[in-house]
């Protein structure tokens, strides 16, 4: 296999980046504001609720793996633009198809991990309903 066969274009390589960056960083602020309006917005006896199950950790647990795994495809992807970029400066033309592969890896697996703590706060939602159910029908009995 030739040194073309293993090389992307640094140009492309940049846009592709780029494209992440910007969609990245959309998702990570939207996702962050997300988990701080689910922390907050949980009364005690709420929390509770969820715990008895464990419910509440692993919703928490899940957003935080997410987050942080927006983050460092967010960096990941910086990263590569920065050194993409200064290759390109100094007339470097291909760089090595892998380090693409990665990025486009890494970028997805963020992606569906954030879908997928979507799903969970969905879940947060039903999970608020049945609480509100048990609480009114606990308030009707007395």
């Amino acid at each position: 296999m030739g040194a073309t066969a293993l090389a992307k274009k640094n140009d492309l390589a940049k846009d592709f980046y780029g494209i992440g960056i910007s969609v990245l960083s959309i998702v990570f602020s939207v996702f962050f504001a997300a988990l701080a309006v689910i922390i907050t917005a949980s009364d005690d006896e709420f929390v509770v609720f969820l715990e008895e199950t464990g419910n509440y950790s692993a919703i928490v647990s899940n957003f935080k793996f997410s987050l942080g795994l927006l983050f460092a495809a967010l960096l990941f992807s910086l990263g590569l633009y920065a050194f993409t970029a200064s290759r390109i400066s100094n007339s470097v033309i291909h760089q090595i198809k892998y380090l693409s592969v990665l990025f486009v890896f890494v970028f997805f697996w963020s992606l569906f991990a954030a879908f997928n703590s979507t799903l969970d706060a969905i879940r947060y939602s039903d999970y608020r309903r049945k609480f509100l159910e048990r609480k009114n029908r606990t308030a009707s009995n007395n």
